[in-house]
Parts: C-alpha cells; structure tokens; sequence
C-alpha cells in the first residue's frame, strides 16, 4: 500500500508539472487580444431595443427516472422565471422582483415497461446498456419541455430576452442527426398525420430539414443544391431549365447534374413533388400546389405533440394501443422542428433568444477558431499555443493568467457554428472537415464569455461559459466571409459567419445583458445567469416531489394488477423478491433466538 502511495505522489506531482508548464506558456499573450471583446459599458445608440420596460424569461429544465417492478417511470419537468428590466440611458435589471411565471411551466411522467425500452430508445448499440438507453427517454422529453416553453414566451408581448440552460447549436446538431435517421428510415407514425393543409409526409420532414420556414438561407453545396432549387421554385412557382440554372447561379453540367438529384427526390416523394417529370426539357420545373404547405402541415404535427405529451391524459409514446410507439428518433425530430419554429417565431417579433453552456468540453476555438485568425491575419501566424484540447480550460487560464490584458466582462469574437465540424486545414486550405461534411453554415453564431473578476485578485475568475444565437440576416450578413475549405476530399465553398477584426454591436450588446444579470452575492452563481440559476433550483426540487408523488400511485396501480392477474413473479424484479424474502428469514431466525 506504501508502494502504491507513493508512485501516485510521483505520478501526481507530474501532472502538477505539466499544468504548471502550460499555465506558463499562457502568460504575455497580448498577440491574442484581437480574438477577445472586452465590455466597454452600455451605449444607447447601438441598443437593439428602444427605450422602455421589458421582460427577461430563463427557462430550465430536469429529469429523472425510477425503476418500479418491470417498469420505468421518468420524470420531467421544466419552468420559467421572469423578471422585468429597463433599457434608457443604462440596462437595469430588476433581480429582487424575480418572479415564477405559472405560464411557463411543463411536466409529465411517462411509465414504459422495460420489454418496450429499446424499442422507444430506438437505438440497437444500447441493448445491452439499459441505463444510457432509459436516459435518452426523458432527455428528448426535457428538450421538448424547454423548447415548448420557449415558444410560449416568444408570444407574450412584454417578453423581449430568453435564457435557455442549452446551448442552441449544441441541441441542433444531434437533434438535425436524428432527423436524418427519421428520414432515412421512412416510416413513422407521425407521417400520414392529418393537418388543416392535409396528411404530413416524409417529403414535408425532408424539406424542413433544410428549409426549415423557407426563408433561411441555403448552400450551394452539392448536398443541399437540390434544397436550394426547391426553395427557389416556391418563390419562382415556375421555371425553365436554363432559368433555373442561371437563378442558381449553376453551369449546365451542374444544372444536369442536380436534375437527376431533383428527379431521385420526386421519385422518393411517391411524385407528389413536381408536375411533370423534372428531366423533361420541354416542360417548366413547376412544383405540386400541395408542396409550398410543408411548412405549415410540419408545424401543426409538432404542436399537436408537444400539446399530447405535456397536456393529454393518454400515454404520451402509446399508439395505437400499444402497437406502435412514438420513439426518440421521433421525438427528436419534433425537437428540431420546435427550434426551426422558436427561430422564425424570435426573429418575427424581434426576440433575442440565448442559450448559455456551463459545462461544454468544446474545443472549436483551438482547433477551428484561432488557426483561421491566423490565416485572416487577426493574430501572428507563429503564434504558438500550449497542448489544450478544452476551449473552456484554456480560455479560463489565459485570462486568470493575464489578469491586466483580459478585463472582465469580456467575450471572444463570435464564430458561425459551422466551426465546430472544422479543423485545421492542410497545405493549400485553411481548414478542413473534421469528419467528412461541414455543416451548412448561418445558423447559429457562437462564442465564450467571463463575467467576473475579485476586486481584490484581478487573477481570480468567474467561470469561462458559452452562449449562442440564431443566425439574424439583418445584422450578421456583413459578417459573412468565403472560405475554401476540404470536404469529401474536394475543395469546397463556404459561407460562414466571422465577426473577425470588426466589432458586431449585436453580440456586444449580449455581452452587456449577460453582465447585468448575474448575482455576485451567491458564490455559486457569480459569473451565471440569475434567472437560469433560480430555475435550476426549481426544477430539480420539483423532480423530486413528482417521484415521492408519483411513484406512490404507480405502485399502488402495479401492485393491484399483479394481484389480480396473480401475476407477482413476473410484475417484481427477482432481486427484489429474493431481498424481501432474505430480510423475512433473517428477522424470523432473530426473533427465534
């Protein structure tokens, strides 16, 4: 034991050393000021609200599950506070008058017999591991509560801020995967669904899988060219080949090229997507009147979801009598629909929408971010930086290491979303597909945040976190830069948001509401966000009332069908019985001696 005492002194000791190295290597690095917005205080003219009294919503969700007999039951939750705040000469946020809003509130408790589990989790590589496959469940269902009560604050007219505990693209991303597995598996009982515009199908989902309302915008990338001509025939109604092509902006061989793409998809549609057949050259590309309410029918399919798992008494997953279930694929793609609509929803009313990541392991700065400032020339290209593979760690050090260079509050440059499925590029391109496509770019913008430093230790920090936003046209289309990029081992064109060496007043005025809505007083809440931080509280405690509640009165319902059915053996786990029968034995022999 001695032995092993020691070596792992030895070993730790050495790690200390390795820390203490790179900690060293981050001191004097005001080469890497340019990628840092410090705050600079409030400036009334480049607010993006007027002069008024609005409300700030943060909203969190919680989720639990218990193991009852053969049965799961899980637990979810989510709620909303709000608090009022004044934009004039100064932002003032009223934190003492933080209140609960009954309005934004969400929960359900689903019970599933664990012989259904795998078949809801719908993933075969978890068979074998029923606890990651019993948390997918009520993580797909605490994601649909949040985004559900998002979009209920997005209608209310005095709301003009919302803080989600998640990051935007961060939820995105796995959620889009999913979608693409609903799509490519083409059955689902949410398709034939009926809507006010009629049946949902398979070609609404894969449409807003790009689309989304069909005014975001669209690559020309080979992938979503296809995606890009739809979208251009719905505003067009109709056009000739040779139109369309010079619409898109397409050589001929390309135009050739995406009408057998075009004509694949119509095919896969079951034809309901174009008039006439799209290869022939004699007729106009003219798309079926029935397509352009995609949007609309996809829209009413995920309301009436959310609506049947957060406000219906039948079981939330069950279709037809138990036939059937309602997966997490499938409810992952509600998921990405909701945030589609929260997008056109916030940017029709004029909301701001943020989402914050405390504990993300990100590392799209390292490895995408700073070797791109490189290239632009907005640090040294010899610039060196330690081996860090953690953007919050490194950040986080940098700044407590160079305590007069990094003031707080401050952010890093905002960065497209994209980044994050970059790497550092090889040779002839700046960067490269970290895997093997980069994800379609103006979607969400992203970047890192510090609220706080100790008056008396400028070195001692708040907490580095992360926060993101919808993508607004209005503001950030000056930002869009063209990089040339490998994909699929070809060069390729991107688009990509890059705020780069001039300053967005949008993320800057974030930055502003972010510093004003922390609480210094909590130890544990310097550098977060109040509002979030109080709707963390409450979930949580309210996950645990609903399972002393709840389970109660589904052992009680178990316990009365396993009598009657006479059915104890299979109703209750056999380390179950086998505990209660030992403890029964051992308390009988007790009571004999």
């Amino acid at each position: 034991m001695g032995f092993l005492a020691e070596r792992l002194r030895s070993q730790t000791s050495d790690l200390a050393d390795l820390l203490t190295r790179r900690i060293r290597e981050l001191t004097n690095r005001e080469n890497l000021l340019p990628c840092i917005r410090q705050y600079r205080g409030f400036n009334p003219e480049a607010s993006f609200l007027e002069p008024g009294e609005y409300a700030a919503v943060g909203i969190d969700g919680s989720m639990d599950y218990d193991e009852l007999l053969e049965m799961l039951l899980f637990y979810v939750c989510a709620t909303g506070f709000r608090c009022s705040f004044t934009v004039d000469r100064e932002i003032r946020f009223h934190l003492n008058e933080i209140e609960r809003d009954q309005r934004l509130a969400a929960s359900a408790s689903v019970p599933l017999w664990t012989e259904d589990l795998f078949q809801v989790a719908d993933d075969e590589s978890m068979e074998q591991d029923l606890g990651r496959s019993a948390e997918r469940i009520p993580f797909a269902l605490m994601t649909m509560a949040e985004l559900y009560l998002a979009l209920k604050a997005v209608d209310d007219e005095t709301v003009r801020l919302i803080f989600l505990d998640r990051p935007l693209s961060g939820t995105f991303a796995p959620l889009s995967r999913d979608l693409r597995f609903f799509l490519s598996r083409g059955k689902s009982p949410l398709l034939g669904v009926e809507t006010s515009y009629g049946p949902v199908t398979l070609l609404d989902f894969k449409l807003v899988s790009v689309l989304g309302s069909g005014n975001d915008w669209v690559s020309k990338r080979p992938q979503y060219l296809p995606y890009l001509a739809v979208q251009t025939l719905l505003k067009a109604k109709s056009l000739s080949h040779k139109e369309l092509y010079k619409r898109l902006g397409i050589s001929e061989k390309e135009g050739k090229r995406l009408l057998k793409k075009l004509k694949r998809m119509h095919k896969d549609s079951g034809g309901r997507l174009f008039v006439d057949d799209p290869l022939k050259e004699d007729a106009p590309l003219t798309l079926q009147e029935n397509v352009k309410y995609y949007w609309p029918r996809v829209k009413e399919v995920a309301f009436s979801i959310a609506e049947r798992v957060f406000s219906s008494s039948e079981h939330p997953l069950m279709v037809d009598k138990g036939e059937t279930w309602l997966t997490v694929i499938d409810l992952n793609t509600i998921n990405a629909v909701l945030i589609r609509i929260l997008k056109e929803k916030a940017q029709e009313r004029g909301v701001l929408v943020v989402g914050i990541a405390k504990d993300t392991s990100a590392s799209e700065f390292l490895r995408a971010v700073i070797p791109y400032a490189k290239v632009k020339g907005l640090i040294p290209p010899d610039e060196r930086l330690p081996n860090l593979k953690h953007d919050r760690a490194f950040l986080t050090i940098l700044s407590s290491t160079n305590p007069s260079l990094f003031k707080a509050p401050w952010r890093t440059i905002g960065y497209d979303s994209c980044f994050t499925t970059l790497i550092q590029g090889d040779g002839d391109v700046p960067l490269r597909a970290a895997r093997r496509a980069v994800s379609l770019e103006r979607q969400f913008v992203r970047g890192y945040f510090q609220l706080r430093e100790f008056e008396s230790d400028g070195a001692v920090r708040s907490p580095t976190f992360l926060y993101d936003r919808f993508y607004n046209p209005e503001v950030d289309e000056r930002f869009v830069v063209e990089i040339t990029v490998r994909e699929r081992g070809r060069k390729v064109k991107i688009y990509p948001y890059w705020e780069g060496a001039e300053e967005n007043p949008l993320d800057s005025f974030i930055l502003c509401l972010l510093s004003k809505c922390d609480n210094p007083e909590i130890i544990e809440a310097i550098g977060h966000n109040q509002l979030l931080y109080i709707a963390d509280k409450a979930v949580k405690n309210e996950i645990k009332m609903m399972k002393g509640l709840l389970r109660g009165v589904a052992d009680l319902e178990l316990g009365s069908l396993s009598r009657k059915q006479k059915i104890f053996t299979i109703a209750r786990r056999f380390r179950d019985i086998r505990r209660e029968t030992e403890g029964a034995r051992e308390k009988a022999a007790l009571e004999e001696i």
